[in-house]
């Protein structure tokens, strides 16, 4: 076993049994420490045993939860997410019936199960101010880690290839990246001092992972959740909000490489030849080819991957990519497209409503409290609420659809939106 797989090894079995023993968090850092550092995608995985790790750490942190929750109330049904998340977790089952292929569509079904079951290890394992912010920096340590995979080991071209769970492009790991980045910047309000100085060399180092990448849907995403969020500025920190978005102004222009310009250019047609670029006008065929498929099954969809298994039909041979085994096809860059191609209008109308319930969630306690919330979570909250922005926006230039990162966020919003709710209750309780 080599001497990284050894820490590695160390720590991941240490963190199962602290939540064993203790706190069902450690188990949740696990699971992202076990998604980020992720063995069978670096050399030194090769010297551990063949185990899956995430899974483990999902199991042992839902036993903690079990074992250590007592008397308290386990947290899930309280959240009208939740429900319809499972309502659209039993219409995907329902879909079986009708779908194009049965064995593509049941990889999404255990997908959304696993998803549903990783909302209630969330939102019961968090129990203060602590274990919130611990989740934010794991994440943010974890995408710096890519980010030095990007600078120092990768050779050539844009960051994708790192062998990340559902992340293999390009767009799907800056989306990613992007997220956790704008999350991560809210906390900028929060820290001060040598914390603060850390966390900013952190974002600063993330976003230089999310340029690498390339990717122009994200770097809209990123502007648009920065427009949105001058609609979210806390009063405490009004002045400190304009700083430090001129300052990230200032760092996107210093490492913005000619690369991503190149990208934009042959977007619009701008190069030499006045061509558009390739990529992104077949995004349009795409997008017209899916309308066609969305035709033939308005309501209730084709099934998952919908869009690649009618793809030979509907996209012509020239905008198809070589899928292996001498077949060729396209699949979505879409992720609203997908959700109606895959779902139809029933699907995607149970799915977007999480969203849209989230971003009100959001907007509700902004309105509410933002004058007596605790910094840490109502800065987190602000923050997630604009990353689901810039998530979602990006996710209109590429498909995220299996991404795992979204299911975070519909876990975390509605978890902090209640928890602040209640310690304002108990604050206004008169003492005996």
């Amino acid at each position: 076993m080599s001497i990284t797989g050894l820490i590695y090894a160390l720590i991941y079995f240490w963190g199962l049994l602290k939540a064993l023993s203790s706190k069902p968090i450690y188990g949740l850092y696990m699971y992202f420490f076990a998604f980020y550092a992720y063995p069978p995608a670096r050399w030194w995985g090769e010297t551990l045993p063949g185990l899956r790790w995430s899974f483990i750490a999902a199991i042992v942190t839902l036993i903690s939860i079990l074992v250590h929750s007592k008397r308290e109330k386990l947290l899930w049904s309280e959240f009208v997410e939740n429900k319809i998340l499972l309502c659209f977790l039993f219409y995907i089952i329902a879909q079986s019936f009708w779908v194009i292929s049965f064995q593509v569509h049941k990889e999404y079904i255990f997908l959304m199960f696993k998803f549903i079951m990783l909302i209630f290890i969330i939102q019961n394992s968090i129990k203060n101010d602590k274990d919130l912010i611990g989740i934010v920096l794991i994440n943010l340590i974890g995408c710096c880690y890519y980010s030095y995979l990007g600078m120092f080991e990768h050779t050539g071209g844009r960051l994708e290839g790192l062998g990340t769970p559902g992340m293999e492009s390009a767009n799907q790991l800056g989306q990613h990246m992007a997220a956790i980045l704008v999350v991560s910047a809210f906390l900028l309000f929060y820290f001060t001092r040598m914390r603060w100085f850390l966390l900013a060399i952190f974002v600063l180092i993330l976003l230089n992972g999310v340029l690498l990448t390339q990717s122009r849907g994200v770097l809209i995403g990123l502007v648009v959740a920065g427009l949105y969020s001058m609609s979210l500025i806390p009063p405490f920190a009004r002045r400190k909000y304009f700083t430090y978005f001129i300052l990230a102004l200032v760092a996107l222009a210093v490492l913005t490489g000619p690369q991503i310009k190149n990208r934009f250019d042959e977007m619009l047609g701008n190069t030499d030849t006045q061509e558009q670029d390739a990529s992104a006008s077949s995004r349009f065929v795409i997008i017209s080819a899916q309308l066609e498929m969305l035709k033939e099954a308005p309501l209730f969809g084709h099934g998952h991957r919908g869009t690649l298994l009618l793809s030979q039909i509907y996209i012509p041979k020239d905008t198809q990519t070589n899928l292996g085994n001498g077949e060729s096809g396209r699949a979505s860059h879409n992720f609203i497209l997908a959700l109606l191609v895959d779902h139809g209008i029933v699907g995607a109308l149970l799915y977007l409503s999480v969203v849209v319930l989230c971003l009100r969630r959001v907007r509700k306690v902004f309105r509410e409290f933002n004058e007596q919330m605790p910094k840490a979570q109502f800065l987190i909250l602000m923050g997630l609420g604009v990353g689901l922005v810039s998530f979602m926006v990006a996710g209109l230039g590429s498909n995220n659809k299996k991404l795992e990162i979204d299911i975070w966020f519909y876990a975390l919003i509605p978890f902090i939106a209640y928890q602040l709710k209640s310690n304002k209750v108990k604050s206004q309780k008169p003492k005996s």
